[in-house]
């Protein structure tokens, strides 16, 4: 994500000693005040490079989703360990963090239709799919929702994005388990 130093940086580039005076986060965050096409530009470095919007799974099912990642033993468990907040993410790759553009998108939108499949996994190492390359297992719940594939061609046609996973396979995470220990749940 880019910063808002970047941002000035990239400014006094483009005009040489005109923008000397002021620091390069100063001026991006003059810029980005401006003008709003910079509104992406962050104030510091993000912890992710990329963001992400989601749908967060109603109480009663998620109390369902968390409850099995609590049946997995903690020995069984990679460094990200159990999920803790049940939801199914709609689009990964956001180049913007500024969630008022995803809620511009998503406006007027219907309330999301899921129906819950089978526990299933992303094994470790299957980069078409897995979020996490050799580090672990994901246990993952499937789901099944036109309206998931729906609003995530949407995001996708509206905002920047980087497909980082080429195919959009909706589910709902319990954990992130060993290599190779994700069959057994």
């Amino acid at each position: 994500m880019p910063t808002v130093a970047d941002l000035g940086q990239a400014i006094k580039r483009k005009h040489p000693g005109a923008y000397d005076d002021l620091d390069d986060a100063d001026l991006g965050r003059k810029v980005r005040a401006k003008y709003p096409a910079y509104s992406d530009y962050e104030d510091e470095e993000s912890a992710h490079k990329f963001s992400s919007t989601q749908v967060d799974l109603p109480p009663e099912l998620a109390a369902r989703i968390l409850a099995l990642g609590r049946k997995i033993p903690d020995e069984d468990l990679a460094e990200d360990g159990r999920e803790t907040e049940a939801h199914v993410t709609i689009k990964y790759g956001l180049h913007t963090a500024n969630a008022d553009e995803g809620r511009k998108v998503l406006a007027g939108e219907p309330p999301i239709k899921l129906t819950l499949g089978k526990v299933s996994i992303f094994p470790a190492k299957e980069t078409d799919t897995q979020r996490g390359g050799d580090q672990f297992d994901v246990v993952k719940v499937d789901v099944d929702s036109a309206d998931l594939r729906r609003l995530n061609k949407k995001i996708s046609g509206a905002l920047a994005v980087t497909d980082t996973h080429p195919t959009y396979t909706p589910h709902a995470t319990v954990a992130y388990v060993r290599p190779g220990l994700g069959k057994k749940y």
